[in-house]
């Protein structure tokens, strides 16, 4: 016998009747079964971040410690599109320029994040590349040997009242089939 069952037998003894055999088919599908209270293998975890992406709550760091010795990869996309409407615009220098600011913001905010990582025992490896924000995470999570996507609600774009979370969030979770925590 189930704890969803032990649950309802105590609960409707007594009390109800035979109704809690309703009630035990109605909800069954809403309560955890003792099988499902364990936590998920993971061993490689896929980080996109990119300057919408914000300060990482503590909550992350704390889940991500439950997988000591998992290997975390952090990511930080420039989306291409900007930078060839940047050179169209304003030129190639200036193109270049804001190319080269952003590696090294990528750079910066990735080693904060891998320090902090590592020190919970995860392995780090931290990328940089020039794409699509949300079709390389996509192609990312499919071809690669990635467990589980953390993203930020807002990575590739500000959230606002009326969209909590960001269209490129919202394209890569309703693409990706594997397990995405957003935060």
């Amino acid at each position: 016998m189930d704890i969803f069952t032990r649950l309802i037998q105590k609960k409707f003894r007594g009390i109800a009747g035979e109704r809690y055999e309703e009630v035990l088919r109605r909800y069954r599908e809403f309560l955890l079964l003792p099988e499902e209270f364990v936590l998920p293998e993971i061993s490689s975890v896929l980080m996109p971040i990119d300057r919408f992406s914000g300060e990482i709550p503590e909550g992350v760091y704390e889940t991500l410690s439950a997988y000591p010795g998992a290997s975390v990869t952090v990511v930080y996309i420039s989306e291409r599109k900007t930078l060839e409407i940047i050179e169209q615009t304003l030129g190639r220098e200036e193109a270049e320029k804001l190319r080269k600011a952003k590696l090294e913001f990528a750079k910066k905010l990735s080693e904060e994040i891998a320090s902090r990582l590592e020190k919970l025992g995860l392995r780090v490896e931290r990328k940089y590349f020039i794409g699509s924000k949300s079709d390389d995470v996509i192609t990312m999570m499919e071809e690669g040997d990635f467990d589980l996507l953390v993203v930020s609600r807002s990575y590739g774009s500000e959230v606002s009242r009326t969209s909590p979370v960001s269209p490129v969030v919202m394209k890569i979770v309703q693409h990706v089939v594997k397990p995405a925590m957003v935060y």
